[in-house]
């Protein structure tokens, strides 16, 4: 997808990132664990057949990938930290669209930090921040919505009560924010208290359910219908509040399958974004004999708007963060002590009648993975 927009600068995001060391390092300092260190670099090619993520006139080509993840434990007895960072790099060739089109390379660095303390025999509370920045170089001169750069970034707060047989209820508090490069009206902040409670069922057998709320207040406008049924541009930003119930099932015996349905209300001032969702997915994980490991994600919705509309609505803008329908599965097998290969297909179905942000898309993936 194709549209004309200013290009200003990323907006920088050294304050979320300050604060997010700052924590980093206090929650480090009190763990008083010895740190455990593992690290995995990994190298791929994918064939992509529709790069561009475009709803018809697919270009499809191949890339090399590059990535680097890290992962710090710091335990002792009364605390657990984990500092994570990952480092990817894709590099696209040989796909062109005539003299117009070309894959820029994409830079991806993420941060995450989760950090929990006991407090009390039952009691335990933690905190966890994100920090996500994706780059492009070698952009085209038209902007595409597959090649836009962001800062991502989040913190959260928890706190943890353990009831014995009857479970455990955790209440937490998130902070999250998306800056985009050039679609800047697209930029928010949100706010999300969530409460959740989990029980063993049965042996190998468990179950939760989980609200979530969330308030999104977003840099654009809003629009409301006019005289003569177009959208007309009102001086209101927009805000959108969501509501969510989970509910969960697991079983790991012999093998692992997760199973998560989601109802979920969107309610919005902004004419044409309000929506209810129903929203399933299927975790899937085995082994196999000489050695075969197989996972498999299974994901899809039944979302319907409530608002009728006419024109077309760019209702979210980064694809990768879209809800919509899809199947993952990987196929590994270890090489050695510390060599692993795989074969991971991925199919994706972006579908909206009143959406203008309809594809298709298959990912077909080789991998070697180093463990050090």
């Amino acid at each position: 997808m194709k549209l004309s927009s200013a290009n200003p600068p990323l907006i920088p995001a050294a304050r979320f990132l300050a604060v997010y060391l700052f924590f980093g390092a206090g929650c480090l300092a009190a763990s008083g664990g010895s740190p455990v260190a593992e690290t995995r670099l990994a190298f791929s090619w994918e064939y992509d057949d529709n790069v561009f993520e475009e709803s018809s006139g697919r270009v499809n080509g191949g890339a090399g990938l590059v990535s680097l993840f890290t992962k710090i434990r710091f335990d002792s007895p009364g605390s657990l930290t984990l500092l994570n960072y990952s480092l990817g790099f894709k590099d696209h060739h040989r796909i062109t669209d005539g003299e117009t089109l070309r894959a820029g390379n994409i830079l991806v660095n993420k941060f995450a930090l989760d950090s929990e303390k006991r407090l009390g025999r039952s009691l335990s509370a933690g905190l966890g921040a994100e920090l996500k920045l994706r780059n492009i170089y070698r952009k085209n001169e038209v902007n595409l919505l597959s090649e836009e750069g962001y800062v991502r970034g989040s913190g959260m707060l928890f706190a943890r009560q353990r009831l014995g047989r009857q479970g455990t209820l955790t209440a937490a508090y998130r902070y999250s924010f998306f800056d985009f490069e050039t679609f800047r009206t697209f930029n928010y902040r949100a706010h999300s208290p969530s409460i959740k409670f989990s029980r063993p069922l049965a042996p190998s057998l468990s179950g939760a359910v989980t609200y979530i709320f969330t308030s999104r207040s977003y840099h654009r406008f809003i629009a409301a219908p006019g005289p003569e049924g177009h959208l007309v541009q009102l001086p209101q930003r927009q805000r959108d509040n969501h509501y969510q119930l989970d509910f969960s099932v697991a079983y790991s015996r012999r093998f692992l399958v997760n199973f998560i349905y989601s109802i979920q209300r969107n309610s919005s001032n902004n004419y044409g974004f309000s929506y209810w969702n129903n929203r399933f997915s299927l975790l899937v994980a085995r082994k196999f004999p000489h050695q075969f490991f197989l996972n498999a994600y299974l994901f899809f919705e039944l979302k319907r708007y409530s608002d009728k509309v006419n024109e077309p609505i760019m209702v979210d803008i980064i694809t990768e963060e879209n809800d919509n329908n899809g199947a993952i599965v990987k196929l590994s097998r270890p090489l050695g002590p510390a060599l692993e290969a795989s074969l991971t297909f991925s199919l994706y179905r972006n579908e909206s009648s009143i959406r203008d942000l309809n594809f298709r898309k298959n990912l077909l993936n080789l991998g070697l993975t180093c463990r050090f």
